[in-house]
């Protein structure tokens, strides 16, 4: 399992991403971007966020070696947004295509959702026993929490204490764009059951009605199929 190897704000990426263009190389704008990562010091930091940034946002997540930037749904959904709109969509695009966060809010979700404290010691224990792989762990589970308080869904009490700040309050229009990346990064299908859908991908965010949603787009963006014990998008 890939580790999460910096924590991210979402100011960086909405800022490096507004100073590219698809077919950008990368490496020509590495000092602009290391201007949008001015809170940080040593060039060792700043390259491996920009790393993170590139895996996630700019280049296809199956070739991390890719030169420049691509003409992924990512960068373009979050290229269009004014920043607030960005943000809930910045978190989601993370969720979806990083298993070890999938892993880590499986646990907050299980044991901590309903407003309870968060101990990341006790968690580090368990991602202990699911990766193995002890620094990977620690360090993945610190900076996904950090990243957490960077989107203000968390609060940091301690070194190891966290309590719940606020959800990520995502638009009508947002939500189509969330069923986009889940559909293509996560399911892998165009199909889109509204009756299955994670909990625990989705209760970082305040949704809109969803069924209302569905209906509002239906032959817009999708084909919306009510049933008695079914409600599914196929997406276009």
């Amino acid at each position: 399992m890939r580790g999460f190897d910096r924590p991210l704000k979402p100011e960086w990426v909405y800022e490096i991403i507004n100073k590219l263009e698809v077919g950008d190389t990368i490496s020509d704008y590495k000092k602009e971007l290391d201007k949008v990562l001015k809170e940080l010091n040593g060039k060792t930091g700043k390259r491996k966020v920009r790393t993170v940034i590139g895996r996630y946002f700019l280049k296809d997540l199956d070739k991390p070696h890719q030169r420049t930037v691509q003409n992924s749904m990512s960068f373009n959904l979050v290229k269009d947004l004014d920043f607030e709109e960005a943000k809930p969509l910045i978190l989601f695009n993370l969720l979806v295509k990083a298993p070890i966060l999938q892993y880590f809010s499986k646990q907050l979700f299980k044991l901590y959702s309903g407003q309870r404290d968060i101990n990341s010691d006790f968690m580090r224990r368990k991602a202990y026993e699911k990766i193995g792989e002890r620094d990977i762990a620690r360090r993945s589970l610190r900076n996904f929490l950090s990243t957490l308080v960077d989107f203000n869904i968390l609060r940091q009490v301690d070194r190891a204490n966290f309590t719940w700040n606020q959800q990520l309050k995502v638009s009508e229009d947002n939500l189509v764009n969330f069923f986009k990346l889940y559909s293509e990064f996560y399911l892998q299908s165009p199909q889109v059951s509204l009756y299955d859908l994670p909990e625990h991908l989705f209760f970082y965010f305040d949704l809109p009605d969803l069924k209302e949603v569905a209906q509002k787009y239906n032959n817009v963006h999708w084909d919306y199929t009510r049933r008695l014990k079914a409600a599914i998008i196929t997406l276009y």
